[in-house]
C-alpha cells in the first residue's frame, strides 16, 4: 500500500507535467486528425469516471468524502508532439469525490479535479443502483451510469458518458471490488482550430475494466484502484471518509 501511494505521489510531482503550459493549445500543421484522434484517446482513458469504491450501497444516512489521484501513462506520445509540439508522458489529476447514500439502494457521486500545472479541470456525476445490497455471505452488485466534462481547454469541448456495474465483497476492513463496462467520449474542436487545422469530432468507445481495494479503519478509508480503458493503462488512489 506504502508502495502504491509513494508511486503516485512522486508520478504526479517529479515527472514532466502533462499538458503544462499548453492547456492543450493546437499547434499542429500536418496529420492533424489522426493525431488529434489518439491524443483524445488518452484524455479518456485519464478524465471518464472513476469508480474508486466498492459496490455496497451507502444506505440512506450514508456519506462519503474523499480526495483522490490518477496517474495515466500516455500510450500516443507521438500524436501529443505532433498535436502540440511538446513531450508528454502522462496526463494525470488530483482532486475530491463525494457520494451520498439515497433509499431502494441509489447512490449519488459527483467529483471535481485538476490537471496539475494547466488550467484544464474536469467534474461530473454518477448514479449508482444497488442490484445486490451485500452481506456476511453475500456480495454486492452494482449498476452506474456516469457523466463528465472539462473547463479550460480552449480548442476543443469534451464530454464523456459511462456505464459499468461492480461486483464486491467485505471480510472484516477489507472489501476488494471489480467491475467493467464501457466508455463513450467525445471532443468537438472549437474556434479557428477547426478550420486551421482541419480537425472534425473525435470519438472514443472503449470497454473499460477496473479493480481495486477499499481499507478501512473506522471512518477512514484508502481505496487503490488499478483501470484498463481500450489499450490505456490508469492508476487510481483514493482517501476518504464515510460516514
Amino acid at each position: 500500500m506504502r508502495c502504491f501511494c509513494a508511486i503516485l505521489i512522486l508520478g504526479l510531482s517529479a515527472a514532466p507535467p502533462a499538458l503544462a503550459d499548453t492547456e492543450f493549445d493546437i499547434v499542429c500543421a500536418g496529420n492533424c486528425q489522426a493525431a488529434f484522434e489518439g491524443a483524445v484517446e488518452d484524455v479518456a482513458a485519464a478524465l471518464n469516471y472513476k469508480a474508486l469504491g466498492p459496490a455496497e450501497p451507502g444506505g440512506i444516512t450514508g456519506f462519503g468524502i474523499g480526495a483522490f489521484v490518477n496517474y495515466t501513462p500516455v500510450r500516443n506520445d507521438d500524436d501529443w508532439r505532433t498535436l502540440t509540439g511538446t513531450d508528454v508522458d502522462f496526463v494525470g489529476m488530483a482532486g475530491v469525490a463525494a457520494s451520498k447514500g439515497l433509499p431502494f439502494g441509489i447512490d449519488l457521486g459527483a467529483f471535481y479535479t485538476a490537471v496539475p500545472d494547466t488550467g484544464v479541470k474536469a467534474y461530473g456525476a454518477e448514479l449508482r443502483y444497488a442490484i445486490l445490497d451485500g452481506g456476511i455471505a453475500s456480495p454486492a452488485l452494482a449498476l452506474r451510469g456516469a457523466l463528465t466534462r472539462t473547463s479550460g481547454i480552449d480548442d476543443f469541448d469534451y464530454e464523456a458518458y459511462s456505464i459499468d456495474v461492480s461486483l464486491s465483497k467485505g471480510f472484516t476492513f477489507l472489501t476488494p471490488y471489480v467491475g467493467a463496462g464501457y466508455v463513450w467520449a467525445e471532443a468537438d474542436p472549437s474556434g479557428d482550430v477547426a478550420t486551421i487545422a482541419g480537425l472534425s469530432k473525435a470519438e472514443v468507445d472503449e470497454q473499460r475494466f477496473f479493480v481495486g481495494l477499499r481499507v478501512s479503519f473506522l471512518l477512514l478509508e484508502i481505496t487503490p484502484e488499478y483501470e484498463r480503458t481500450g489499450d490505456n493503462s490508469a492508476y487510481n488512489l483514493r482517501l476518504g471518509l464515510s460516514f
